[in-house]
């Protein structure tokens, strides 16, 4: 079955939003009195209607003509979709049924992230099977054998971080001292967990929905090389910002996070693109959790408060990777060239 172009791009739309709102308003989501909520939820039924396109579609292979293939459309729709079935069904008991019921809502709050990202990585392999073009790419920047120059690489961004901010406060007097924070219950598992999380989403997001979309996007009418990776790159940063996004009183506080989240997908999205490495992405990303849940060290004044927002070590930790990050490429471009005049 074939559908126009338009109509392809309304039904993509429309369900990245879905999947978005599914996040925060799940509970809202109509079931069917007849059924369990795991099966009888629309959320189960969409996906279960879209699995029944895909394999009549596999059957019958391709077939000519105008406008978009659904079958095209399908794994990332199945992608976005089943990642929403299997959270929202599914990890809050298994998470539970593992937790110890001694554990104080604290120690929950530091644990749940880590058994969420343990999770997604698995659901993140499930749906890889879903289109064999993307597993094989976001396989290719996630390798094992590329997380010692990532771990490096991070590494060496927190600590220019905390040099430069170092060596300004000595250069202008200030009686700066780094503080290291104190371990607790759940220190580890907030520093474990928010790391687990971070590759996690680097791995969904930033892997097979980014590269299925920029595979996918040609068939929608966008064919150039950068008009594609800014598509994929916008949407599915819209997206991981609309999911992390807590509405309610102030809402100035509630769009701050939306931009917030939203331009950290894209710069995240940009640096793996940049950098062909998902674990540098998911490096960067677990050093901004840390530092925005006050695991990370920090500069303190005399009085023993923070001298600096965390906006700081952000900021100036984002730009220290993609300078990291443009230099590994510029000189792998520049051994190529050589190369190939050799």
């Amino acid at each position: 079955m074939r559908i126009p172009v338009p109509l392809a791009w309304a039904l993509l739309t429309l369900t990245f939003f879905t999947a978005a709102l599914l996040r925060g308003f799940h509970e809202r989501t109509p079931e069917s009195p007849y059924a369990p909520p795991v099966v009888g939820s629309l959320l189960f039924g969409a996906i279960f209607l879209l699995l029944l396109v895909s394999a009549r579609e596999w059957q019958r292979g391709a077939i000519p003509g105008r406008g978009v293939r659904l079958g095209s459309l399908t794994p990332i729709l199945l992608m976005l979709l089943l990642e929403k079935w299997f959270s929202l069904t599914l990890y809050p008991p298994l998470f539970y049924a593992w937790a110890s019921a001694a554990a104080s809502p604290r120690q929950l709050d530091a644990q749940y992230p880590g058994v969420f990202g343990v999770l997604l990585i698995g659901v993140s392999l499930i749906v890889a099977f879903l289109s064999r073009p993307t597993a094989r790419k976001t396989w290719r920047r996630a390798r094992p054998a590329r997380w010692p120059v990532a771990a490096a690489a991070t590494l060496l961004v927190a600590g220019a971080c905390y040099a430069l901010i170092g060596g300004l406060a000595l250069l202008l007097g200030g009686g700066l001292r780094l503080e290291i924070p104190a371990r607790d219950d759940v220190f580890v598992w907030l520093v474990v967990g928010q790391a687990l999380l971070a590759f996690a989403e680097e791995l969904y997001y930033r892997g097979l929905l980014l590269n299925e979309m920029e595979r996918l996007a040609p068939r929608l009418g966008v064919r150039a090389a950068t008009a594609r990776r800014w598509v994929a790159l916008l949407l599915t940063s819209l997206l991981f910002g609309a999911e992390h996004l807590i509405l309610g009183p102030p809402w100035t506080l509630s769009l701050q996070r939306l931009v917030f989240t939203v331009s950290l997908g894209l710069l995240l999205g940009i640096l793996v693109m940049v950098s062909a490495n998902l674990h540098f992405a998911a490096g960067i990303h677990a050093w901004i959790n840390w530092l925005l849940l006050g695991v990370a060290p920090r500069f303190v004044d005399g009085s023993g408060q923070p001298a600096l927002p965390s906006g700081t070590y952000i900021g100036l930790t984002l730009i220290l990777a993609f300078v990291l990050a443009f230099l590994v490429q510029r000189r792998r471009w520049g051994a190529v060239t050589t190369a190939g005049a050799g």
